[in-house]
């Protein structure tokens, strides 16, 4: 009979290290690869978010915009036509003064007694206009002076979101 030595049939643990080698090194790609994606799928999840978050802002800063804007216009808008009644009023005065002047000439040569009367009446009651003209006015130079204050803030704060917009725009497109 023929013996079969012991060395060739035990295996060698250089020969056993050497076919580990592969499986361990190929389980290490696997593990690297796996750890490689996980770490891409947090920074697309982060990346999401901030996305998220972005556009959350943005949409809110757009509303923003949009209701100061219509603010700033209305304000405008009273302005103008605060404007417009002051510059009315600087036209009527002279008018009512002439006429009160007029009423008080034709006075001095009126010698009719009820004809006299009634003019007394209209210059008193000229006057009397002409005092509550100044008074009204005076208001209305008052509210014109609070308006145009008001509307300067206004339109500070709409050039504040505007450039908050711009900034965040300026994010979005990033570098």
């Amino acid at each position: 009979m023929h013996s079969v030595s012991l060395r060739s049939v035990t295996f060698h643990p250089r020969a056993q290290a050497q076919s580990n080698k592969p499986a361990e090194s190929t389980q290490g790609n696997r593990d690297q690869t796996l750890q490689q994606l996980l770490t891409e799928v947090r920074e697309l999840r982060l990346a999401v978010q901030r996305a998220t978050v972005s556009n959350t802002r943005f949409q809110m800063l757009i509303e923003r915009v949009r209701v100061q804007q219509a603010h700033v216009d209305a304000l405008s808008r009273q302005l103008e036509s605060l404007h417009s009644q002051v510059a009315e009023f600087k036209a009527t005065k002279p008018q009512m003064e002439q006429q009160i002047k007029d009423a008080e000439d034709l006075l001095d040569r009126t010698p009719d007694p009820s004809a006299h009367a009634d003019l007394e009446s209209r210059i008193k009651g000229g006057k009397a206009n002409l005092v509550r003209l100044a008074q009204e006015d005076e208001r209305l130079r008052n509210r014109e002076t609070a308006l145009d204050t008001e509307l300067q803030s206004a339109q500070a704060k709409l050039n504040e979101l505007n450039s908050q917009m711009d900034a965040l725009m300026s994010d979005l497109k990033g570098p």
